[in-house]
């Protein structure tokens, strides 16, 4: 479950550029994306746990709330589980109002946040949709999977994985091409692409660093596959985002 919100938080902050965390029923950090410490401590001194949690009765379906602070500062809170079965929040901001907020906080208008919190339950379903898809894989799939999951940033091929799984080799390689119609090469750099993105935009590194961070041996082969999945080039990306 954890590991899922995680997943949901990333995608949402490279998509928005916007911070944001998830808190579980009893008041437990799952997670966050693009928070630093100074948002943190922004965070806590204006008490936004407590204050989100004395609303949370309020929260409908998926109707976020929003908590006015000081300074021109906005968070948005809405429902971890709209079904109701797992009591939390997602925390979205700061943002403000203001373009040029002296604190330089995100720029994101009132009247926006309700499609932004729809977009963030429109990557919680498609995740969620995607990890139930996983179930109609078979075992060895399922296996090849994780083990992409777990070891995207070693230098790892299908032989290593053939091993790991006592399994034939050949038979492995038709058996993922047939069920997902992918080679186990290009899932494993859809994955090393898709963990690249949150460094480009979220850290100093280079692109070599963040190349061989995510298991590329060389930045020329890194920069190539980027354009081929993304469109662009890891440069392009970041300085786009």
């Amino acid at each position: 479950m954890n590991k899922i919100i995680s997943e949901i938080l990333e995608r949402f902050y490279i998509c928005t550029n916007l911070p944001i965390l998830a808190y579980d029923g009893q008041g437990f950090l799952i997670d966050s994306s693009g928070y630093d410490d100074s948002l943190y401590e922004l965070l806590k001194d204006n008490d936004i746990y407590n204050k989100a949690m004395n609303k949370y009765d309020l929260l409908i379906d998926k109707n976020p709330i929003i908590i006015t602070c000081p300074n021109g500062i906005n968070y948005t809170i809405c429902l971890l589980d709209t079904s109701g079965l797992n009591k939390g929040i997602y925390i979205l901001g700061p943002h403000s109002c203001n373009k040029n907020n002296p604190l330089g906080i995100s720029y994101k208008p009132k009247c926006l946040m309700n499609n932004l919190v729809s977009l963030l339950y429109i990557i919680s379903r498609e995740i969620n949709h995607g990890r139930n898809f996983k179930a109609g894989f078979s075992y060895h799939v399922k296996k090849t999977l994780d083990f992409i999951e777990s070891r995207y940033n070693e230098n790892i091929t299908l032989l290593d994985l053939a091993k790991h799984l006592n399994i034939n080799k050949s038979y492995l390689c038709s058996l993922i091409k047939k069920e997902t119609g992918k080679t186990f090469t290009l899932m494993l750099n859809e994955v090393r692409i898709e963990k690249s993105k949150k460094l480009l935009l979220e850290s100093n590194l280079s692109v070599l660093e963040v190349a061989l961070q995510v298991g590329f041996n060389n930045q020329n082969y890194y920069n190539i596959t980027f354009k081929k999945i993304t469109g662009m080039t890891p440069l392009e990306y970041r300085k786009g985002a």
